[in-house]
């Protein structure tokens, strides 16, 4: 059965509740003879004003195939509302930032004293092999100097728990308050920023006073699919090299999507800031020879950076930017002329309006 982009029929699920219908093929072979822009068009038309669901990428990437599901579920980002306004805005920065490599803070007539802050938290995963605790946080703050912000990073402690850095985090913070912050976080430094961002929206929503956008990076905002092991064996073997290598030898279960912390949506209602959460989008190939394995296993549940699928590592409410190629170890190269373009569009933004708010 061909569904048409009108086929916008209602389904029960089991647990009573309706939705629009997914898209379908007949079988498998049809993918053969349908051009892939023809089936992605079915796709994104069936997706008019929202994003597909976990459940709904995990069925059609069965039916279609992640290729074919990650393009849709790209060009359905460029498409909505009010995503598609700040993608759009994003992709000027871009462009400029590629036609003007060497655009740097001296374009910006604002007093350094008076620029916004960029503030890098210290992180890495363990599930990054070969990376160092923090070994992001210089070129990230190089691009937010190019960009006209002052920096500053948050020291956070590689085995420490996620509620234990989430504290130190909130520490830091507290001491040294600035009025235009801008919050970058990377995979475990993402899920600790959540639940942080969490208990303030709770019990002290005035410390969150200054930050005017979060830019999550292959965050962990609610768990990976990825990190927990198949079998027993291979977690013990993993909490023994984890443990080897400094991280506490649950680190697995702590950063799992199965973690009860994480595993439910954030509880976001209020939020004073813009959040934007960077994705990465790679396919077999751009995967490191790492994350492969997991990668390839994830792929048969739908778009995933090697860790976590699409939607463990979104923020809500929030824009999102797809990312072509990056995965879970956001790759300087792949991340940094995207990273810079949303710096840009802020700092753009507050030179032109000096506004509070990153307000599209």
């Amino acid at each position: 059965m061909e569904i048409t982009p009108n086929s916008r029929h209602e389904m029960t699920t089991a647990t009573g509740s309706t939705e629009p219908a997914l898209p379908k093929i007949e079988d498998a072979s049809d993918r053969l003879v349908l051009n892939l822009a023809h089936k992605a068009t079915q796709i994104i038309e069936a997706f008019p004003d929202r994003i597909p669901n976990s459940r709904e990428l995990e069925e059609m990437t069965r039916v279609f195939g992640l290729d074919l599901v990650t393009l849709s579920l790209v060009r359905i980002l460029s498409s909505l509302s009010p995503n598609r306004f700040f993608q759009e805005r994003v992709d000027r920065a871009y462009r400029d930032f590629r036609t003007s490599p060497k655009a740097d803070a001296t374009r910006y007539k604002t007093p350094a004293s008076s620029r916004p802050e960029l503030c890098v938290i210290e992180s890495v995963d363990p599930f990054g092999i070969g990376a160092k605790w923090g070994g992001h946080v210089e070129s990230w703050r190089s691009w937010g100097r190019a960009c006209g912000f002052t920096t500053e990073v948050i020291q956070t402690r590689k085995g420490a728990g996620l509620i234990s850095n989430a504290e130190a985090i909130r520490k830091q913070l507290a001491e040294n308050p600035h009025e235009r912050r801008v919050i970058a976080t990377v995979g475990q430094g993402g899920a600790e920023f959540r639940l942080l961002v969490e208990q303030l929206l709770r019990t002290a929503s005035h410390e969150l006073h200054g930050i005017q956008m979060w830019i999550n990076v292959a965050g962990l905002i609610r768990g990976g699919s990825g990190v927990r092991a198949k079998s027993w064996f291979d977690r013990q073997a993993d909490a023994l090299s984890w443990a080897f290598m400094g991280w506490p030898s649950n680190v697995g279960e702590t950063l799992s999507h199965r973690n009860p912390r994480l595993q439910a949506e954030p509880e976001l209602s209020g939020l004073p800031f813009v959040c934007v959460s960077m994705v990465g989008m790679p396919s077999f190939a751009d995967a490191p020879v790492g994350l492969k394995n997991k990668f390839k296993t994830l792929a048969e549940r739908g778009p995933n950076d090697g860790i976590a699928l699409f939607h463990e590592a979104i923020v809500r409410p929030g824009y999102i930017v797809p990312v072509a190629g990056m995965s879970h170890r956001a790759e300087a190269e792949r991340l940094g002329p995207w990273f810079q373009a949303v710096l840009s569009a802020f700092m753009d933004d507050f030179t032109r309006e000096n506004r509070r708010t990153f307000d599209l």
